[in-house]
């Protein structure tokens, strides 16, 4: 990756891809900052949040700045783009870090989107000196370890879908473990998002679609998932996003797949380009299908 932004996220990827191939699907180790004692973040990967009534996250801050909130047992980062009010009406795009990264890393790459939206980038849970989806046990991973963190995603985006202006339902993407968490929330949650993008991301057998939505309730629409993916990926290999797409559009899913020739398990400034775009197009979708504000 040749954009100045890219390089520290680039940089865990490289270092860590040995280590990937022994964990299973996920991504680098490179330690985390430890998030505050008593946050829902510091609480072990094995803890479940106690039900109750959701508190009102923290005002966001002014257009261009970023700032930190929590809820539904979720810490998060809050970024408004392209110059957006936090109390203006604007799309949400979520996007998840990989196994040991940080999500104000991965914002670096996202500041590159220059449309009016609201970023909300969650925290997985700390362990070992860095931040994880769920712990890595095989090609396969495990449908319960996914399943758990897509649902505890998936209360924390309709928390704060109710309490922040929006545009339609979330835009979510996601690289290498946050893009498996991607398309486990398209398939688990079909109803909480717009639209799926999933970075060297592939979605786990034990959670095809033929299994999964057999389990929940189908929506009347599904959201389209657009994968993207390095030809040359070794940590999570191309044919599983092959057969995680083909799968998906045995289920109905309007699903593709973007190959980028060269590239490993990393993001080019070509595929992050076109990711921006694709989410971009989607955004201005749901602008264009949102009902005019009452006078």
């Amino acid at each position: 990756m040749r954009h100045p932004s890219a390089v520290p996220l680039r940089l865990r990827l490289l270092l860590s891809i040995g280590v990937v191939l022994l964990a299973g699907p996920g991504c680098s180790r490179e330690p985390a900052p430890a998030p505050p004692a008593g946050s829902a973040a510091a609480r072990p990967s094995s803890e479940t949040p106690s039900a109750g009534p959701v508190a009102p996250p923290p005002p966001a801050g002014a257009p261009g700045s970023t700032t930190r909130g929590e809820i539904a047992g979720v810490r998060y980062l809050e970024h408004m783009t392209g110059g957006a009010r936090p109390d203006e009406r604007v799309p949400i795009i979520v996007a998840l870090h990989p196994m040991g990264g940080d999500p104000a890393d991965f914002l670096q790459l996202l500041r590159r989107y220059r449309r009016r939206a609201r970023l909300i980038l969650p925290y997985g849970h700390p362990s070992g000196g860095m931040y994880i989806w769920y712990d890595s046990v095989s090609d396969d991973v495990a449908a319960p370890l996914v399943t758990r963190e897509a649902d505890r995603i998936a209360a924390a985006l309709a928390a704060l879908v109710a309490v922040r202006p929006t545009v339609g339902r979330p835009l979510v993407t996601g690289f290498s473990q946050g893009g498996i968490m991607t398309f486990a929330l398209a398939v688990t949650h079909p109803e909480a998002l717009a639209a799926a993008f999933p970075i060297s991301g592939l979605l786990p057998p034990s959670l095809y679609p033929s299994a999964a939505l057999s389990s929940v309730p189908r929506p009347a629409t599904l959201p389209p998932v657009t994968a993207f993916h390095g030809a040359s990926d070794l940590a999570v290999p191309t044919r599983g996003a092959r057969a995680s797409i083909a799968e998906l559009r045995r289920a109905g899913y309007t699903a593709e797949l973007r190959e980028y020739v060269g590239v490993e398990h990393d993001i080019s400034d070509e595929e992050m380009g076109e990711v921006l775009e694709r989410i971009g197009r989607a955004a201005d979708g749901l602008a264009d299908a949102a009902p005019a504000p009452a006078p």
